[in-house]
């Protein structure tokens, strides 16, 4: 197995990819590129990446050479850098990484080719891809581990999930007791993912993934949950207050901690708000709707 590896400007992404293909690669893969991840542009702005690195795997040398050469001639590319890879089986061991997960005893995210533990209640079945959750990050975790240890305020409770990506958090809040899920998200590759995530679960009919939520909606969450970033956290107050029931929960992750007391400051006025959790350099707040 060889790879090819390459910076290139975000917006060539589609077209280069074709080349690849058509070049021999048998998988393409697209990595964040040279913004920050925390210093992400405004959530009013055009969040994009401008330039990405991408890595294209190939099964022999001469693919790989021809796909330099394309590559070279059509685009103009950065830090080209060219491996080849020991002979494991990469489907396999790419998926002897991910194994199932416990969060606060009883909820397992498990991939579908793995067996969940025999003595978990709460099983929801996510394998990795395109949209983000799995339960691997720390910030996933901690909110995770929150639903899971506060069964009573999730029963028959209206949850909305802001930024829901894979659908994780909000399936996962329907199998701890949840009445109904929605689940907002910008991103309508991940929409795709976490509508067929719901579907892999089960929960198909008690989950809803929208890309916004009617001005117009007001009061309608017991929960909400928004694992997100620090600067739409700070823009979002405004409407996570509308949106949330009086004494309503919310549940913010997504926040360093060295960013903690910036978010309470933004919150305090219109809610209760408390860290509750850190996991190394990442945070988990708790506000209540005052």
């Amino acid at each position: 197995m060889h790879s090819l590896s390459f910076d290139i400007e975000t917006e060539e992404f589609l077209r280069i990819e074709k080349v690849l293909l058509f070049s021999g690669a048998v998988s393409v893969t697209q990595t964040l590129g040279n913004c920050d991840v925390f210093d992400e542009p405004s959530l009013f702005e055009i969040a994009k990446w401008s330039t990405c690195r991408i890595i294209a795997l190939f099964n022999t040398r001469s693919e790989s050479d021809f796909a330099l050469s394309q590559v070279s001639e059509t685009f103009q590319v950065g830090t080209l850098k060219q491996d080849e890879l020991s002979d494991t089986d990469w489907s396999k061991s790419w998926k002897e990484e991910w194994l199932p997960q416990t969060f606060a005893e009883t909820l397992c995210i498990c991939p579908s080719w793995c067996r969940p533990p025999d003595n978990s209640l709460h099983i929801v079945i996510i394998d990795p891809g395109q949209a983000f959750g799995t339960g691997s990050h720390e910030t996933t975790s901690l909110c995770l581990t929150w639903l899971g240890q506060n069964l009573s305020l999730l029963d028959d409770a209206c949850v909305i999930d802001y930024g829901s990506g894979s659908g994780i958090l909000g399936i996962s809040a329907i199998r701890l007791g949840a009445r109904h899920v929605t689940g907002v998200e910008l991103d309508k590759d991940a929409i795709v993912v976490s509508r067929d995530n719901a579907i892999v679960n089960g929960v198909q009919e008690k989950i809803a993934f929208v890309e916004k939520i009617a001005p117009e909606v007001e009061n309608a969450a017991d929960i909400l949950v928004a694992n997100i970033l620090f600067k739409p956290i700070l823009e979002l107050e405004p409407i996570f207050h509308r949106l949330l029931k009086c004494d309503g929960v919310l549940l913010l992750s997504g926040i360093l901690a060295s960013q903690v007391d910036r978010v309470v400051r933004a919150y305090s006025e219109r809610f209760s708000i408390e860290l509750l959790q850190t996991d190394g350099d990442w945070a988990l707040l708790r506000a209540t709707r005052l």
